[in-house]
């Protein structure tokens, strides 16, 4: 084989697997350095740090992958949280879950008919929605924390299946759901098409409004999703709660291989990019690393996987 085709092999082999070596690598530098960085319990915390995360990042992915982009996560978050515990007073908890998956699912459609049928640009869109719903979990908990008191609530962020954590098992679940559907349905593979090429795709005949949207739909479920785990997990609410969120979501599908441009992306990988972020924020901690150095190195990773993806772009 010659020197131009094994060159050609291991850049597209280093562009499609790029984030589990980095993932394997890290994983084994860390261990290095802190013997107990795999140790089963700390293994398990880090999934389950990365849960909330993680399961805000599955709709992110779609979001990003159907060419849009949705920074109200975090506040829905906040107001699916705290809306789960508030409704428990009148309701059961069970209940209060399926209205709160139900207020996420209305936001992402409401984010996704300003941005497919208004054509407002996604990033203002949802930075608008983002200061709405933030007002409107001040005005709902009247800017004092929540509180749960049920345990069957409390279950799903803090019970355990055997030696493993709920959180953990659900947020494997909804992985597989994802990818599965991102894969297998014309729902993903619409999707796909649309980020690569919107006027392409609507030509062809995909009904290229209604598909945007139902990206944003999923978005908003992942989001109250999380902010369900979220207040079961901490067992409150604070208005403040999520802030953030959205960032560290959007970070790891786009450090998992989700192209910022869309029509590209796996859920799986943003798993790993959920877990990668996670494994550093968890590694200096162990280490005794100062926050703020944390932040730097973030953003450096965040750069470098924007870098990558836009560099073998325009190599071909």
């Amino acid at each position: 084989m010659s020197g131009p085709a094994v060159k050609s092999k291991l850049a597209s082999f280093l562009g499609k697997y790029k984030i589990i070596i980095a993932f394997f690598v890290l994983a084994l530098v860390i261990s290095l350095m802190t013997p107990n960085f795999l140790s089963w319990r700390n293994i398990i915390n880090i999934f389950r740090q990365s849960s909330i995360i993680g399961i805000m990042a599955i709709g992110s992915t779609f979001v990003i992958i159907g060419g849009g982009f949705d920074i109200s996560v975090g506040s829905l978050l906040a107001l699916t949280a705290a809306m789960a515990v508030g409704l428990q007073s009148s309701m059961h908890w069970f209940l209060a879950v399926v209205v709160v998956l139900l207020v996420g699912a209305a936001f992402g459609a409401a984010n996704g008919f300003l941005s497919s049928k208004i054509h407002i640009p996604p990033i203002i869109a949802t930075l608008g929605t983002m200061t709405i719903i933030r007002g409107i979990v001040y005005m709902y908990t009247g800017g004092y924390p929540l509180y749960v008191d049920s345990e069957g609530f409390a279950f799903i962020g803090n019970g355990y299946v055997g030696p493993i954590p709920f959180p953990i098992i659900l947020l494997l679940v909804l992985v597989a759901l994802g990818q599965f559907v991102l894969v297998k349905t014309k729902f993903g593979r619409y999707s796909c098409a649309i980020g690569g090429n919107k006027e392409a795709a609507r030509l062809s005949g995909i009904k290229v409004d209604l598909y945007v949207t139902l990206t944003f739909v999923v978005g908003g479920l992942m989001a109250a999703m999380s902010g369900i785990v979220y207040a079961s997990r901490l067992l409150s609410v604070t208005p403040l709660a999520g802030q953030g969120y959205e960032l560290d979501a959007i970070a790891s599908a786009v450090i998992g291989g989700t192209s910022v441009s869309g029509g590209e992306g796996s859920v799986v990988r943003t798993l790993i990019g959920a877990l990668l972020l996670t494994m550093i924020t968890n590694a200096f901690n162990l280490i005794g690393i100062d926050l703020y150095v944390q932040y730097v190195f973030k953003g450096l990773v965040i750069l470098a996987a924007v870098g990558f993806d836009s560099f073998y772009k325009a190599r071909g």
